[in-house]
């Protein structure tokens, strides 16, 4: 049975529209989320979390729980920062962390995502009864990653992005597994991006206690928004899987479970992605279904929009891309055929998605992309030599 992780943050309208959907395809498995801030901190900024849901308190997460659990949905709360700032080894430190877990039980939630190995120790030990499932954020993309982590008693792992189109790797994972594996579904970063652990770092310190808001520009997503409009090729690089393709994972190597990215999006944006998934089917662009959209409204994110305002906002505005789901089976049914595009293949050299880029996507013009790209290039260019800086900025209703 396919089983989908869905993003939220504890609002209640987001069961309005979870509950008939369950009845109806018995697929919703679970609701993650977290607190907007906390001692720990997610993979989350803060700020994106608040800005179409409020700041819930664990009063909520109680609610929530209570009402998901009626609706035969579970749900997994996220620990899962990737650093704590040496907080965990202070005496003080490590009692408000222990507070924090105990908060998150006594809201009676089913299983916990964590990603620091050391938080991932002191939750076995203190709180035995509490699952645990191992962040996508670890990269586990090897036999002996993955029994490191079970080692822990874990529950189950996501597995590391780059695993889903390498079929002979997920094949030996699968059958050396005794945790539950499961996949990241909408993720539209680029394929094996260098620049994912510093993003997530300063995602997990943004939601953590004591931590300005307005501290830091989002140079990663300038940089990787540059890159797809500069080369839009690297959209179909990335290794998302559409909804259409989930019993292809199920029948070959028997993962059932499937997580939905994008908790810091509109409520509305985040139902798109879970209908389709959970009904495995999509009409239209299947952008719509990703959490990472190809080049974000630099124009209008939190920490650019004073410096977009100043250098001509326009140039600032993404250009339009559209990726046709129905056209796209032919790309995703290619890789299938081939065995997938494991590692060690070179895109450069493979080609395939170079090969189909004119028949599935529709873009704006070069000279639009140009713009856009060089506008983004320039930023960044000012970002590093100092000429732009962080600094309190805020666009109401940004998404």
């Amino acid at each position: 049975m396919i089983k989908l992780c869905v993003p939220g943050r504890f609002e209640m309208e987001l069961l309005d529209h979870l509950e008939p959907l369950q009845e109806e395809t018995g697929r919703i498995h679970e609701v993650y989320g977290s607190i907007p801030r906390s001692i720990l901190g997610s993979a989350r900024p803060t700020r994106r979390l608040i800005e179409h849901a409020g700041n819930p308190t664990f009063d909520d997460v109680k609610r929530f729980t209570d009402r998901a659990h009626a609706a035969g949905i579970q749900v997994n709360y996220t620990l899962n920062a990737l650093v704590l700032d040496h907080t965990e080894y202070t005496r003080r430190g490590h009692d408000q962390i222990l507070h924090y877990v105990s908060e998150v039980a006594d809201a009676g939630v089913d299983i916990v995502t964590i990603t620091v190995p050391y938080l991932i120790e002191l939750v076995r030990k203190e709180f035995p009864e509490l699952p645990v499932s191992v962040s996508v954020i670890n990269e586990v993309d090897s036999t002996h990653s993955l029994r490191m982590f079970e080692e822990f008693d874990i529950e189950r792992v996501f597995l590391a992005e780059e695993c889903n189109r390498d079929f002979e790797l997920l094949e030996l994972l699968t059958k050396a597994a005794t945790a539950e594996l499961g996949l990241l579904l909408n993720n539209g970063c680029l394929r094996s991006c260098p620049l994912r652990i510093y993003h997530f770092a300063m995602a997990s310190q943004a939601s953590q206690n004591g931590r300005p808001e307005d501290s830091y520009v989002d140079y990663p997503l300038l940089k990787c928004s540059a890159k797809r409009v500069r080369n839009p090729v690297e959209i179909l690089r990335s290794p998302w899987i559409r909804p259409e393709d989930l019993t292809f994972y199920q029948k070959k190597f028997g993962i059932e479970l499937f997580k939905i990215v994008g908790r810091q999006l509109p409520l509305q944006s985040i139902l798109t992605m879970v209908s389709s998934y959970a009904r495995m089917k999509h009409e239209g662009n299947f952008l719509d279904l990703l959490s990472t959209p190809v080049a974000a409204d630099f124009s209008r994110h939190p920490t650019t929009a004073t410096a977009a305002a100043e250098r001509g906002p326009e140039r600032f505005q993404p250009p339009s891309f559209y990726l046709d789901n129905a056209k796209l089976g032919k790309l995703t049914g290619a890789l299938h055929a081939r065995g997938g595009c494991g590692g060690l293949r070179d895109c450069e050299e493979c080609r395939l998605c170079d090969e189909m880029l004119s028949d599935v996507l529709t873009m704006g013009s070069e000279s639009e992309r140009t713009i856009h790209a060089d506008a983004l290039e320039g930023l960044i260019d000012e970002i590093a030599d100092g000429s732009v800086t962080a600094g309190k900025v805020t666009v109401p209703g940004w998404g």
